[in-house]
């Protein structure tokens, strides 16, 4: 199995400091949706669904995400996973006047790095919130290397990062982990949001979301079965729900979208596939609506890192 992949880091000057009421990270999916839209859309008065331009539109491929319902992937399902993850480096944010945002770009959509940065520069134009602050889009990182070379352009030539796992391999490893949910995570355990979930409805939403980005975005010749271990358990916990409020402008109505947060740890003997799944989750996080910064996680490890 393996997965394409970029991280670009876009770094933003607000004009004034601004308190945000809400997480900082919806406001820029909306302004990225927006601006995208308006790039990109053709067919203003025809449903996304309904259009024939979906599968070549950028706005379309990275919100929309449609597929036909006999794929392979999830089978009866028109929607799939959103090929690029958001992923800011403070979930809640008080009062500030600049922010930190990384993309992560997944397989065919790694070359829409221009888009999205023309998205952000044309959305510090535009100016966030009702006041419509503006904001300068100050720089654009691989890792620590510039990708800006002026103020209109950007470097767009980079190479890809690959994740990979080889699923020959088959031992275990004793491991102590906490788990840090560093924004709320979102996912169903017996058909229900909930904070009380077991170690093997944790390990399956980890082991779906694997298997689900590697076979649509990148390469997946396993056979996509497995089984809980039961070598390892939660040994620590605390943990609770959190709603945020989303104001969804195509439904034009507030949502609530949350989802588990605090910490866990997790300890025992794990096979190399339920480790890789965690690992896989710390680059590409985890559960449902990872697009709007949820699902981010941090392990840390005994021995090397200290909790």
């Amino acid at each position: 199995m393996k997965l394409l992949y970029k991280k670009i880091r876009f770094t933003l000057s607000l004009r004034e400091k601004v308190n945000f009421t809400v997480p900082p990270a919806f406001i820029l999916r909306s302004i990225i949706g927006s601006q995208l839209r308006a790039m990109c859309c053709v067919a203003h008065n025809v449903l996304c669904g309904e259009c024939m331009f979906h599968g070549t539109c950028v706005y379309g491929v990275v919100f929309e995400s449609i597929v036909p319902k006999d794929n392979e992937v999830l089978a009866g399902r028109d929607r799939i996973s959103h090929p690029v993850i958001l992923d800011i480096a403070s979930f809640s944010e008080d009062c500030t006047d600049s922010l930190t945002i990384n993309l992560i770009f997944l397989g065919p959509a790694i070359p829409y790095l221009p888009y999205f940065y023309g998205a952000l520069k044309s959305g510090g134009e535009a100016g966030l919130l009702k006041e419509r602050i503006p904001y300068t889009l100050t720089g654009v990182f691989d890792k620590d290397d510039s990708l800006l070379i002026n103020g209109d352009t950007i470097h767009t030539q980079t190479e890809p990062d690959v994740w990979v796992y080889d699923y020959e391999y088959h031992d275990t490893i004793h491991k102590d982990i906490m788990i840090q949910l560093d924004a709320p995570l979102r996912f169903k355990a017996n058909g229900h949001y909930t904070h009380r979930f077991n170690p093997e409805q944790f390990m399956f939403c980890l082991h779906r979301r694997l298997q689900t980005l590697c076979s649509q975005y990148g390469g997946n010749d396993s056979k996509g079965e497995y089984g809980f271990s039961h070598s390892w358990g939660i040994s620590v916990r605390s943990l609770a729900w959190k709603d945020y409020t989303h104001y969804s402008a195509r439904q034009k109505k507030g949502m609530r979208l949350g989802g588990v947060t605090g910490s866990f740890v997790v300890s025992g003997d794990f096979t190399a596939y339920e480790y890789a799944c965690l690992k896989f989750a710390e680059i590409f996080h985890a559960g449902k609506n990872t697009n709007f910064g949820l699902g981010k996680l941090t392990l840390w490890e005994k021995p090397g890192k200290v909790w």
